[in-house]
């Protein structure tokens, strides 16, 4: 069995990133600019000299409008930069816009808590079936979530180990979307917790091209986490039908219980 593709996503935390590098694959699209890190590795953040208390960034670094089914879809990244000395805890608004300004569709949505010195970039959806627009929305903002749940750091579900990352070239007959391009992903996952994993995990994977550049990905919760996965134990995931709007050289996997 395979994930549920584009489920809603859950509460996330302190994280283990995986990335993968597809060979043979190029760009075929401009992107939105290279980032001084890439994008979503737990890189230092030289720039910026950390602080307890130091101010997390948050910048939309890509977005997509297309069509999933029938329905319009905006699919974007947010990458979260933590300058800080410990763990942090963001939350952010997602708002679509139309041509006025006013708001069509809108979400709150929660990162992980983003080890120190370090940058995530965080995958969501508005629309796409899951919510209906109420205009045609013409631009996407997202800003930092204001006292969204307490202090920072207050947020705490671990991310889980991955492993053993895979990523091929897919048939486009397993899209959902109008994508041009679709790749698969399989991967061991294992609980680094100390305790029994006893609910399902939401998950994401961001596909980069071979300059760093977003150029899809998709996220959802899984349909085949064992009922109870104890402290130490693994299991295997397998994605199909993960779109792209250009060849994808590398993947960047996470995945978080809830």
């Amino acid at each position: 069995m395979g994930k549920t593709m584009h489920a809603r996503r859950a509460a996330i935390a302190t994280a283990a990133i995986l990335a993968v590098t597809l060979t043979a694959c190029s760009s075929d699209k401009p992107g939105q600019g290279k980032a001084s890190h890439t994008a979503g590795d737990s890189a230092p953040v030289s720039s910026q000299p950390g602080s307890a208390d130091a101010a997390a960034g948050v910048r939309l670094v890509w977005s997509h409008t297309g069509k999933s089914g029938d329905d319009t879809q905006i699919t974007y990244v947010v990458r979260i930069t933590n300058p800080g000395d410990s763990p942090t805890s963001v939350a952010v608004d997602v708002r679509a816009l139309d041509k006025t300004g006013a708001i069509v569709g809108s979400s709150q949505e929660t990162m992980p808590n983003i080890p120190a010195h370090s940058t995530f970039d965080f995958l969501g959806n508005l629309g796409g079936g899951f919510t209906q627009f109420t205009g045609t929305p013409a631009k996407i903002e997202v800003v930092q979530a204001k006292d969204a749940f307490g202090r920072a750091g207050s947020v705490e579900q671990p991310m889980l180990a991955t492993s053993e990352l895979k990523l091929t070239k897919g048939s486009r007959d397993d899209l959902i979307t109008d994508d041009p391009h679709s790749y698969n992903l399989s991967v061991k996952i294992t609980n680094n917790t100390r305790n029994d994993l006893k609910s399902f995990v939401t998950q994401q994977v961001v596909l980069y091209d071979a300059a760093g550049k977003v150029v899809g990905g998709d996220t959802g919760s899984s349909d085949n986490v064992p009922d109870t996965l104890p402290a130490g134990m693994s299991y295997r995931e397998q994605w199909t039908g993960i779109p792209a709007m250009a060849q994808a050289a590398r993947a960047v996997y996470t995945v978080w219980p809830g």
